[in-house]
């Protein structure tokens, strides 16, 4: 049985997980229709929730310096147009007073990369470029609302232009993005949720985070309609817009009411499966956790609790009205917001265990 429902997750993911979803985009309707269809086709009623969002999105950019070009991409957020000055590598701005007038390189980690620019900025910093210290391939990120230049590259150029002059030319556009969350419901009384958002960031395909997510819970969905002892309302949303700023997530809580829990699955089936009991927002649900832990024991299933300072995703919205949130995925997962995390990417027996764990635990959380 669990594997004739792997199975249809691959093939699910094979729809899914070789084009790029950013919201707006050509990929991320595909997707979008790809869900509606799949589940009408499975008798379930879709429920739709259209939003508007402005946002900066990324073009091109490239660090100029002697004649040589070398290749880098917008963050989310960042300024469009030209700056310069030397380039200085920071790993940690609370011992860095003077960066007046620098362009700032630091490693993915530790901050944010909002905050890193915010802080920057407030140093009278010119521009920020993250690189990744793991893996020698570009990192699509988001700066939010700062209005800052900031933009990536690999480690490899950073360590080459250390401490020269360099020009930073940054392509962007403001855009208004239609959104559109996606959901269907059955049982009945108090929501307990189960989530994924589909959308993507520029330039990925996104496959771990977080098309697979998408096609577990399609799968899952079918299962769980059919157990009809439940004493709660499943609610199965699919949200847009996460990546760039939980969007979807925080437009459908305007009108949240009568919610138990919120179980979010965000790029699980790495090899490092987790349940992120803390993350940049604090604690995640108290009950909802321990609930989880003793199912993962009576399981005989090792799966570790670990703290992500950085760690954000679709569960915090609901976490701020006041709902017991669980966080399933994947830390550390080395591969994310870059070109690797594509379909050959994911552990199909790390799959198969989450499956069962997930299936398993809805059925019973209401008895632990």
């Amino acid at each position: 049985m669990i594997s004739e429902r792997i199975k249809e997750i691959q093939r699910l993911c094979e729809e899914i997980c070789w084009q790029n979803r950013l919201s707006g985009s050509e990929g991320n309707k595909r997707v979008r229709r790809f869900i509606k269809k799949y589940l009408k086709d499975k008798g379930f009623k879709v429920f739709t929730e259209k939003f508007e969002v402005s946002k900066t999105f990324p073009v091109s950019a490239a660090i100029k310096v002697d004649g040589e070009e070398f290749p880098a991409i917008p963050l989310i957020g960042s300024l469009w147009g030209e700056v310069s000055g030397e380039l200085k590598i920071v790993k940690d701005l609370s011992k860095e007073e003077d960066l007046r007038g620098k362009i700032v390189a630091m490693p993915i980690g530790g901050l944010r990369d909002s905050e890193k620019a915010r802080r920057l900025r407030d140093k009278k910093a010119a521009a920020l470029i993250t690189f990744l210290e793991e893996l020698s391939v570009s990192f699509s990120g988001n700066i939010g609302d700062v209005k800052f230049f900031a933009v990536n590259t690999t480690k490899e150029v950073v360590k080459k232009l250390e401490g020269k002059k360099v020009i930073l030319n940054v392509r962007t556009y403001k855009k208004t993005v239609r959104g559109e969350n996606l959901f269907i419901e059955f049982g009945r009384g108090p929501i307990v949720y189960l989530v994924a958002h589909y959308d993507t960031k520029p330039f990925v395909y996104g496959a771990i985070d977080n098309g697979l997510s998408v096609a577990m819970l399609l799968v899952l969905a079918k299962d769980l309609s059919s157990y009809e002892e439940l004493p709660f309302r499943i609610r199965i949303l699919f949200t847009d817009c996460e990546e760039l700023g939980l969007e979807g997530s925080y437009h459908h809580v305007l009108h949240l009411k009568n919610t138990l829990y919120v179980i979010n699955l965000d790029s699980i089936g790495w090899k490092n499966p987790s349940v992120i009991y803390k993350d940049c927002k604090g604690y995640n649900g108290k009950l909802i956790n321990e609930k989880f832990f003793k199912h993962l024991n009576d399981l005989k299933v090792d799966i570790p609790f670990v703290e992500s300072k950085t760690g954000m995703s679709d569960h915090i919205p609901f976490k701020e009205k006041g709902v017991e949130a669980l966080f399933l995925s994947s830390n550390p997962f080395t591969l994310r917001h870059t070109e690797l995390d594509d379909y050959h990417a994911i552990d199909w027996e790390v799959v198969k265990l989450w499956y069962e764990v997930v299936a398993h635990f809805i059925r019973r959380i209401h008895r632990l």
